[in-house]
């Protein structure tokens, strides 16, 4: 592990110096590594932006970060700003002293492609098997209805393999995906699930599944009611995962003529946020 954050460290330093950007936007976690990017790009000259993931700030389980909170708070007071998912986080930079951007996923690519629901719905649940997603509760849900195909993302080595075997037949574990796979198995899904323990956590996937244009389910927390109206919000517990997936699938013609609108609400999110980010980098 150590071996791997110095030869990035390395590689970082020798972009920045061969690049020499004006702006510099580094990821934190990890909060050494963005310390080193930090320094690096500072004695270029950049202007840098901290992006602030919730983990930054010891949530979701991270430990790693919980214990150099120092740090993370004196970089947030030295960068220009930090990029973060929710309001709580933004409090927390301001509290200490630093400047905060509530900035969410821009949409890239990301575009409605043409889709006919399946016979037996087909969920593909986003996840990496991570201490803040409820991923043995999605098991779970998953034997309680046999009459959808529910695929599983993630790091099959990160599933301990026993769970793997007690999964119920509809559920299929299909790895780590690539973006051309994980944008196709997004475009083939008729509804996409990200859930959360975190309240202040905001999934990059739920908002590709909405610039894609598919029905969502998410876990309920205050913040993704806020920025997922339309979606299907449910407690993080087998049965009402399970309930939510059914919804989904006896609301389909519902739901998926609410994506559109859902699309533009997100796109204008983007517009405004997007702007904001301009003006501060001048």
């Amino acid at each position: 592990m150590l071996a791997r954050y110095l030869l990035a460290s390395v590689r970082t330093v020798a972009y920045l110096a061969r690049r020499r950007p004006a702006n510099v936007v580094v990821t934190s976690p990890p909060v050494p590594g963005a310390l080193v990017t930090f320094l690096a790009a500072r004695s270029l000259g950049a202007r840098v932006l901290l992006d602030s993931h919730p983990g930054s700030f010891g949530a979701q389980g991270d430990r790693h970060s919980g214990r150099v909170q120092w740090l993370q708070r004196w970089l947030t007071r030295h960068v220009a700003a930090s990029l973060v998912a929710a309001p709580a986080w933004a409090e927390k930079v301001e509290a200490w002293g630093g400047r905060a951007v509530v900035v969410h996923e821009a949409p890239g690519r990301w575009s409605p492609a043409p889709h006919e629901r399946h016979t037996r719905l087909r969920a593909l649940y986003v996840g990496r098997f991570a201490g803040d997603e409820p991923w043995h509760q999605v098991l779970a849900a998953a034997a309680q209805l046999p009459d959808v195909d529910l695929l599983v993302t993630g790091q099959l080595e990160d599933c301990p393999e026993e769970d793997r075997a007690a999964a119920p037949p509809n559920v299929t574990f299909v790895g780590f995906l690539g973006p051309a796979d994980y944008r196709r198995a997004v475009d083939e899904a008729d509804v996409v699930v990200t859930l959360t323990t975190e309240p202040s956590s905001v999934m990059r996937a739920a908002y590709e599944a909405v610039y894609a244009g598919r029905p969502l389910v998410v876990s309920d927390w205050p913040i993704a009611r806020e920025l997922f109206p339309s979606a299907v919000h449910v407690a993080n517990r087998a049965a009402d995962i399970a309930a939510g997936i059914a919804s989904v699938g006896a609301r389909y013609a519902e739901l998926a003529g609410e994506a559109d609108g859902a699309r533009r609400r997100q796109l204008d999110r983007w517009d405004d946020q997007r702007r904001r980010l301009l003006e501060l980098l001048g």
